[in-house]
């Protein structure tokens, strides 16, 4: 017996929630409430109540949160205007945390609400969001690259730079533009057959070459989001005419670099010795002067000669941190193992007058043999030791070196070194402002006035030429007023870096 399909059927079955409303006027005709006349299965599921919980009840009364939110607004709009409505909304109150979609129909006078639930179809929402925000920060990231990210619909969302070059298109991409819109037919279906394949989940690198001077590598590299499901395409472009040097090419570029490298510190050497000799004459002339005529000179002209006397002395000064910074390097280095105690203790003995004029107080111990150049380390550390007597407070100067193994990762440190050690240099001191920290090493930088506190700004510029040819790292923290600490990271072996 065949059994017609009737209105009633459909109401009862349909997936998506049905209510039937009769509006509740007041005295003065004003839509006050609704009325729930009839709902199926469905409603009663989404909307997690029984039916006599509904039938016969008002809506304010099962959920009172509706008259706060502009659902009630839009049902009593309907009533009175006739005019359907569609909208989407999240509820969060009276038991329900749901995203609706809502559509309204005034029906002789009652409303017939069709509702369904989204929350699925928002959370896809929101992750196709997040995943688009991590590929345009991925996008941003890459760098010397051109970008674009495609979708399932062969629409461009993303880009970055001009990714389709390599297709002769270099013009700003529009808004919600797909393929088609900025290829020609026979190119956009070349790409796009190549995007069915990402979508499936296959990389594909090619490369183009339009003449002599552009050649550029493209990748399609398919983009997965959470639920590791392709949803686009990123179209990786890369221009790589510049590393098409032939070999002979580069060895030549190398090799004229690293002569321009030598030739730069064998003039600095030569120029900062070749001065040394006038300004001994200088000098040696400006002492004869001032034995001979110095009661001859008015006070003016001795303070004139004063200064020259010093500016000289200045500048023997400044040409001696000049050759002690050209000859870092110049020569073969041989490391040998170092014990740090024993030269930490060689230094300090060099250093005994300077420590006894300045009553500093240095501790250290325990500290770890290396492999090193001992010259160099040597006048790595009384460099560290002389600033840190050097830009003390007016209390007694107290500088403690300690050591411990360095962290993986948390150093400029070659890889190939499996252990090194990390020296710190720390003291009392008056400390600097740590935006200065990109500016100290550098040579001739100086923070501070030279009347203030002597010297040429070579020192720190010589320690960190020692550490980076013992393959380590040197850094500094400091809060002003509060002192300084340097750290040096060395590894502990040395290995030939080929």
């Amino acid at each position: 017996m065949n059994h017609s399909v009737t209105l009633e059927d459909i109401f009862e079955t349909t997936d998506d929630g049905i209510i039937i409303f009769d509006p509740v006027y007041n005295e003065q005709q004003q839509i006050i409430d609704f009325q729930y006349n009839r709902v199926n299965e469905s409603a009663l599921r989404l909307l997690n109540h029984q039916r006599d919980e509904l039938i016969g009840n008002s809506l304010l009364t099962v959920f009172p949160g509706v008259k706060k939110s502009d659902l009630f607004q839009q049902y009593s709009h309907t009533i009175k205007t006739g005019t359907p409505f569609s909208i989407e909304f999240l509820y969060q109150q009276d038991g329900l945390n749901t995203w609706f979609k809502n559509t309204g129909h005034r029906v002789n006078n009652q409303l017939l609400i069709h509702f369904s639930d989204i929350s699925e179809y928002k959370q896809l929402l929101e992750e196709k969001a997040k995943n688009e925000g991590l590929y345009q920060a991925l996008i941003r990231a890459l760098p010397n690259t051109d970008v674009a990210f495609i979708d399932r619909q062969y629409q461009i969302r993303i880009t970055k730079g001009v990714p389709f070059r390599a297709y002769n298109y270099e013009e700003a991409i529009p808004e919600q533009a797909n393929l088609n819109d900025i290829l020609d037919q026979e190119t956009a279906k070349e790409v796009a057959k190549i995007c069915r394949q990402c979508f499936k989940g296959k990389t594909k690198r090619e490369e183009i070459s339009i003449d002599d001077d552009a050649k550029y590598r493209l990748s399609f590299v398919p983009a997965y989001n959470y639920d590791q499901a392709v949803f686009g395409c990123l179209i990786v472009t890369e221009d790589i005419g510049i590393f098409s040097l032939s070999e002979d090419e580069l060895r030549n570029k190398l090799y004229a670099l690293e002569s321009a490298k030598e030739s730069l510190e064998q003039f600095a050497y030569v120029a900062s010795h070749d001065l040394q000799e006038p300004l001994r004459k200088i000098r040696a002339f400006g002492d004869r002067i001032n034995t001979r005529f110095a009661d001859q000179l008015p006070d003016t002209g001795k303070d004139y000669f004063d200064r020259m006397q010093h500016a000289a002395q200045r500048m023997q000064i400044l040409i001696d941190d000049l050759l002690k910074y050209s000859r870092v390097g110049r020569v073969q280095n041989d490391f040998e193992p170092i014990d740090l105690n024993v030269l930490i203790q060689d230094v300090l003995n060099d250093m005994e007058t300077t420590i006894e004029e300045t009553q500093a107080v240095i501790e250290f111990e325990n500290l770890p043999t290396i492999d090193g150049e001992p010259v160099q380390l040597r006048q790595l550390f009384q460099n560290l030791l002389s600033n840190a007597i050097k830009f003390r407070k007016e209390d007694t100067p107290k500088i403690t070196i300690r050591s411990q193994l360095a962290q993986p990762g948390d150093t400029n440190v070659s890889a190939d070194n499996e252990v090194s050690y990390e020296i710190t240099v720390a003291d009392n001191g008056i400390g600097f402002d740590e935006k200065y920290l990109d500016r100290i090493f550098n040579i001739f930088q100086r923070l501070h006035g030279r009347n203030q506190y002597p010297g040429t700004g070579i020192g720190l510029a010589i320690c960190r030429k020692i550490v980076e040819i013992h393959q380590g790292d040197i850094f500094a923290t400091s809060t002003l007023g509060e002192g300084a600490t340097f750290h040096v990271i060395l590894p502990q072996k040395q290995y030939s870096i080929v």
